[in-house]
């Protein structure tokens, strides 16, 4: 069975489209969905402006609602650094814990960590046993990383580095491991955070900062200091080569099958900040392992982090037909071939010529 996580906006109604859903194919769920609230935003990747303003009485309602329709909530405890200093992470100890423990009550199945000192808090300070994964902001690199966290703070979830997404040599031998151990590893889908220049697009070396940033970004006017660090880098460096799309690290609805058949199983859909109809639009195309229409719009704007206009009313830069990258992906699983041992757009221009050959208009 072929598993998702899908983001939360704590809206009932996307509860119900989930339900609908699931009702496509058996074989296809969305077993669980995860988010955060705005009351302890310090502890998640998100600037405070972006979470859902909920009271907790809502929150438990909605966990409730989840858990009796089969659906599991997923706390996203993923700042990778927590209240921004050590010396407040130990302030407010004793609040995680007790947080920690009111998840738990109200039904909260797992909790998403990025920092290894909240997995500390948790296991050896709340005493807590409940469900963890391992973000993807925490860059899982090697399958060794893997076999520590599980063993050490009985980790049994990881959200692979979004870099390695056409690393298959890689992401069969992690995936090996996981089965074998009772692990869940987990890629994520449809996401594009990368940083291009002149022909070029590498893994973002903004990432680390940008999730620092959105951490401790309380209003929109905080997200526009310093000229807008780091975000106008990924919106800018998006906006000058069409290619730039081709080369980021996204996994179309198209090919969740491909990496079905080399083991993985589990996978996870962005987009919590967005609107109901449009997480409502693209867990549709996973859950149907079709999507018809521009690629880039597996995506939420990143604009709208800032402007307040919904995904509905953004034009995109680029249009590239989804259907036409079919094969695409096929190169990298049958050569095993690793980005990161080339450099972009020189000792490798595969995107480039598929772009050529295949997409750019006559």
């Amino acid at each position: 069975m072929i598993e998702y996580k899908l983001g939360c906006n704590f809206d009932m109604k996307l509860l119900d489209e989930i339900i609908e859903l699931n009702k496509i194919n058996p074989e296809v769920q969305i077993t669980e969905v995860y988010g955060s609230d705005r009351a302890h935003a310090a502890l998640t990747a998100r600037p405070e402006f972006r979470v859902q303003d909920i009271s907790a009485e809502y929150f438990e309602e909605f966990v409730k609602k989840a858990k009796e329709n089969g659906i599991n909530f997923n706390y996203t405890m993923n700042s990778i650094y927590p209240y921004g200093s050590k010396v407040q992470i130990a302030y407010h100890e004793q609040e995680i814990i007790d947080f920690v423990h009111w998840l738990e009550r109200i039904g909260v199945y797992r909790i998403t960590i990025a920092n290894p000192i909240m997995l500390e808090i948790i296991r050896n300070k709340a005493h807590s046993n409940i469900e963890i994964e391992l973000s993807t902001i925490a860059h899982i690199d090697a399958v060794t990383q893997i076999k520590y966290y599980h063993d050490v703070y009985k980790v049994n979830k990881f959200c692979c580095n979004l870099n390695k997404n056409r690393n298959f040599k890689f992401l069969k031998a992690a995936a090996d491991y996981c089965n074998k151990n009772n692990i869940i590893f987990e890629l994520m889908a449809n996401e594009f955070c990368a940083v291009a220049g002149n022909g070029y697009t590498t893994h973002c070396i903004y990432r680390d900062s940008c999730y620092m940033c959105h951490a401790t970004n309380h209003t929109r006017e905080d997200a526009m200091l310093l000229d807008e660090y780091p975000m106008k880098f990924c919106t800018q460096s998006r906006s000058k080569d069409i290619v730039t799309w081709i080369r980021s690290r996204w996994i179309r609805p198209e090919d969740i099958k491909k990496y079905h058949a080399i083991g993985i199983n589990h996978f996870k859909v962005t987009g919590r900040t967005g609107t109901t109809e449009y997480i409502t639009k693209i867990a549709r195309a996973y859950i149907t392992e079709n999507f018809e229409g521009n690629l880039i719009e597996l995506w939420k704007p990143l604009e709208s982090i800032t402007d307040g206009k919904t995904e509905a009313e953004h034009d995109p830069l680029f249009y590239i037909d989804n259907k036409k990258l079919d094969g695409f992906i096929d190169f990298f699983i049958n050569t095993e071939h690793n980005c990161d041992d080339y450099v972009c757009g020189e000792t490798c221009t595969y995107c480039h010529k598929f772009f050529d050959e295949h997409i750019k208009e006559a």
